[in-house]
């Protein structure tokens, strides 16, 4: 790629990359660097004014244990940095529409370029934007318990850095060719459930148009006494206790502590935002219930086998040792017996019906409820992906997070570009890109197929994305019924010890 004209922001002249019909502007600084007395601490805005500046290089990652897939990957506690994808050419009139992507991984791991710039929405005439924020015990530590309410900032930071980040977005998008008023937020797994947090938040009022969100839902925060406990267990695991010390600690000394207290896949869903008076008063699905986030129209899903991902990753008898605990605790011995009866009409054992159960615990209950919540307030299209990218083997058809490598039309990965490809599965892989792109571009989804009516509780409309694509009403009834109405506090499903 070649340099590209300047961009003026309010940082500043800002000089990027072009090539291969996109523009892109990497390592962009949204907020000043969260390190000393700002560790724990809502972001500040970024202090560099005026000036050019080279952003071509992608900024650190937040910090998080190491990835065996891209050992060389910097994470570094100065981490609040975003990317801009744009076309490469001149804006329509008023702007091209805006994707502004939170990525996934428990809260725990995961970075802004991990399915790259957007390349594939960018050709298609969006501006696409990605970011890192905080995360693990730098970023949803709820000190407040313990120290005061002047820390009580710091059980939500990463949420707030999502927050500054889409403000700062909207400050100076338009100088990318971007058109503040028409922003959608996407994300998947703990970003979808970051979009929730946005429609529900006080915060996120007024900075977006439309959202998308892929498997998750608008429930997954910590009650204070939740958030407390957690933060006297990893303060026990430092062997520190005093506030100001507790600053000057490097940074890898609590990825090292939070992951001796859970690691992996077990603790993916460890940490998460606190709720906080001012950025989270409640669970997001209340306030969304009530038309918080009225007039934003919604593309919402989730995938047909969530669970399997986890029970690849882990082991099956790891992944459904939990099981009778979670769904026991909620929906009381006989409840969950029936629940899981109800699934082993479907699959095939009880290994299976556990898999699938606590897959739709996480993910396709907490989908369904925000479909149902949203659906009285603005249109909402709700979705269910039953493959995985073409070329992947289909042991993972449905897994949780196997849809957006199609959704961002990113390449096949290297094991799979042997395989023979399926031919309904590029066709249904197509569908599900244009789908994204179109609702993105118009707030509608049509994925160029089957007709795709808005969602609503009566008769519960879902275009399902499979070798032969097709809308279903009230997929899979008895199993959604079997869950009735409980509600639950979203937590990890293994315990800390």
């Amino acid at each position: 790629m070649a340099t590209v004209p300047t961009v003026t922001t309010e940082l500043g002249a800002l000089v990027g990359l072009a090539g291969d019909g996109v523009r892109v502007w990497r390592g962009i600084p949204y907020a000043r660097p969260p390190v000393g007395e700002l560790r724990w601490q809502a972001p500040r805005p970024s202090t560099l004014s005026g000036g050019v500046h080279v952003v071509t290089e992608y900024g650190p990652h937040a910090m998080q244990s190491p990835d065996p897939m891209n050992p060389a990957a910097v994470c570094d506690e100065d981490c609040l940095y975003l990317n801009v994808c744009t076309p490469d050419g001149p804006a329509p009139e008023g702007g091209w529409p805006v994707l502004f992507w939170l990525h996934g991984g428990g809260y725990r791991v995961g970075h802004g370029e991990q399915l790259g710039d957007g390349e594939e929405f960018a050709r298609a005439g969006i501006v696409v934007v990605t970011i890192n924020y905080r995360l693990g015990s730098l970023g949803f530590l709820h000190l407040a318990g313990i120290f005061g309410s002047a820390e009580e900032d710091a059980g939500v930071c990463g949420f707030l850095d999502q927050v500054e980040a889409l403000k700062w977005v909207r400050r100076n998008v338009s100088a990318f060719g971007g058109d503040p008023a028409r922003i959608t937020v996407y994300g998947v797994s703990a970003g979808a459930k970051s979009v929730g947090n946005l429609m529900g938040s006080p915060l996120g009022a007024g900075l977006f148009a439309q959202a998308i969100s892929s498997s998750g839902g608008a429930d997954h925060v910590a009650t204070p006494e939740a958030g407390t406990a957690l933060a006297r267990r990893l303060l026990d695991e430092v062997g520190c206790h005093d506030l100001a010390a507790l600053r000057a600690l490097p940074a890898k000394e609590f990825v090292e502590a939070q992951e001796r207290i859970l690691t992996g896949f077990q603790a993916l869903w460890l940490w998460r935002p606190t709720l906080h008076p001012r950025v989270l008063p409640e669970v997001p699905l209340e306030p969304i219930r009530r038309g918080s986030a009225a007039g934003i129209p919604l593309l919402v899903g989730c995938n047909s086998n969530e669970g399997s991902t986890y029970a690849m990753m882990l082991g099956e008898d790891v992944a459904t040792a939990p099981a009778s605990g979670v769904l026991e605790g909620i929906l009381g011995d006989e409840g969950a017996a029936h629940l899981l009866d109800t699934y082993l009409r479907r699959v095939p054992d009880l290994k299976a019906a556990k898999i699938a159960a606590l897959g739709d615990e996480r993910y396709g209950i907490p989908t369904q409820r925000l479909a149902d919540a949203q659906s009285a307030h603005a249109p909402v299209y709700r979705y269910r992906i039953d493959i995985a990218a073409p070329g992947v083997p289909e042991q993972l058809d449905g897994g949780h997070g196997t849809e957006t490598t199609m959704a961002w039309k990113t390449p096949l990965p290297l094991f799979a570009e042997a395989t023979q490809v399926n031919p309904k599965r590029e066709r249904a892989a197509v569908l599900i890109h244009r789908a994204w792109v179109r609702f993105v571009r118009d707030g509608v989804a049509d994925a160029d197929g089957p007709d795709w009516p808005p969602y609503g509780p009566e008769l519960r409309p879902v275009l399902v994305f499979r070798e032969d694509t097709d809308l279903v009403l009230d997929p899979r009834p008895d199993e959604r019924k079997a869950w009735g109405d409980t509600e639950w506090a979203s937590g990890t499903w293994f315990p800390v010890t």
